[in-house]
């Protein structure tokens, strides 16, 4: 086991500094850490902000456990081991200062495949005379799409068909899909925004989620938020939970019970957070169901299997559940709890009460795009908005039990 001798032995280390351009900014008696030069946010529980305190004050990395000991009461023989922890959780974020530069993320996992895409398609061609053509509202855009075959718009529909408008005004963008026939008649389809081209649907099949990626990219980036989350969004009576998490954790089937069960709709999978009034506004697209999530989306969804089978950019057979006209929301809402889900079998369905500097962590780890860099005045805004939330993380491993708690907790 440790001891003070083993924790004084740190000090002929070299000592670790932090970043200069971080700024800390209060949350409750924890710190949020913020890197403008990388666009990089963490939150830091009581001891790890405690120890960023001492670091900005200019304590050496040797001196920490030491004042871990001496001001918090921590056993020597742990003192070294959460310095440890914590030095090595500033420098994964790239919040140390180590000689080298911190670098702010990169290009998204859509916006990679999308330039990828780009590439393969062909300059547009003309003239072009549409054999089908429908009109879709998403947000505040209308666009207008135009196909060469009848059969292009058929699957196009049965991805957006649900958000077709009947207005005649001018569309904000149109988009031209362009198609050709190859092998033993299977339809290739290239597709055009406002003549640029976006991608190409090798097959039918493929062609419905490459068109819903074109209008929600264009609808989401011609509206003005601040952050862009991956995220189911349900509420009612003008206030929404946010439920945020990575692919594969349950959420599309938990947002589509919370539905069921009565709640609003306002997205499966985009949560757009609105500058300064932080409200959620309904972003309705579709319900993406993998294959293997059908037969416990039949619950909620019956016709599941009628529906048309789409293969994803990404390979996956997928079928869209349109939600009930009736649960669709009009109107931008005011976020009142975030549950972070997370589906286990076996698990104990439960809810966690997150710290806020958790929260914070959790949630922009699932931000997939903003359309500016962030400031520190949009960070402390942010921090401000978060800190008035409850936020818990949920494991499930029954769709029912989570859909009580949830409701018991944000809907009583």
């Amino acid at each position: 086991m440790s001891n003070m001798s083993e924790v004084n032995e740190a000090r002929v280390g070299e000592p670790a500094l932090l970043h200069p351009d971080l700024a800390f900014i209060p949350l409750e008696d924890e710190l949020v850490v913020f890197s403008e030069s990388a666009q990089k946010l963490i939150g830091l529980n009581k001891t790890a902000a405690f120890l960023a305190r001492r670091m900005e004050r200019g304590a050496s990395a040797a001196m920490l456990a030491d004042m871990l000991v001496q001001e918090l009461g921590v056993p020597a023989g742990e003192a070294g081991g959460w310095v440890r922890t914590t030095l090595a959780a500033l420098k994964s974020h790239g919040l140390l200062d180590d000689g080298t530069v911190p670098l702010a993320s990169g290009p998204s996992a859509v916006e990679k495949a999308m330039a990828h895409m780009r590439a393969m398609v062909p300059p547009v061609m003309e003239p072009f005379e549409p054999q089908a053509e429908g009109r879709y509202r998403l947000l505040d855009t209308l666009a207008l799409v135009r196909c060469s075959h009848r059969a292009q718009l058929s699957l196009i529909d049965a991805v957006i068909g649900h958000l077709k408008s009947e207005e005649t005004a001018e569309p904000n963008f149109i988009i031209d899909v362009q198609g050709k026939l190859w092998g033993d008649r299977q339809l290739c389809s290239n597709i055009y925004s406002d003549g640029d081209p976006q991608a190409q649907a090798i097959k039918l099949s493929k062609l419905g989620p490459l068109v819903k990626t074109t209008l929600w990219v264009k609808a989401v980036n011609s509206y003005d938020y601040l952050m862009n989350l991956h995220a189911g969004v349900v509420g009612r009576d003008g206030r929404c939970i946010l439920l945020p998490a990575e692919a594969g954790s349950g959420k599309s089937s938990l947002t589509a019970a919370l539905m069921h069960s009565g709640l609003g709709y306002y997205s499966d999978e985009v949560a757009l957070i609105e500058p300064d009034s932080f409200q959620v506004p309904p972003v309705p697209l579709a319900i993406c169901v993998k294959s293997t999530g059908w037969n416990v989306m039949l619950r909620m969804f019956p016709e599941l299997t009628s529906l048309r089978t789409h293969i994803r950019d990404d390979d996956k057979t997928v079928r869209y559940c349109a939600p009930p006209s009736g649960s669709v929301q009009k109107q931008p809402a005011k976020v009142s709890h975030i549950f972070f889900p997370r589906y286990a079998k076996d698990s104990v369905t439960a809810l966690t009460p997150l710290r806020h500097s958790d929260a914070v962590t959790r949630l922009l780890g699932q931000c997939q795009a903003a359309p500016r860099r962030l400031s520190l005045d949009d960070v402390r805004d942010i921090v401000r908005w978060i800190s008035t939330i409850d936020c818990y993380a949920l494991s499930f491993s029954s769709l029912e039990e989570a859909v009580q708690l949830v409701r018991r907790t944000a809907f009583a």
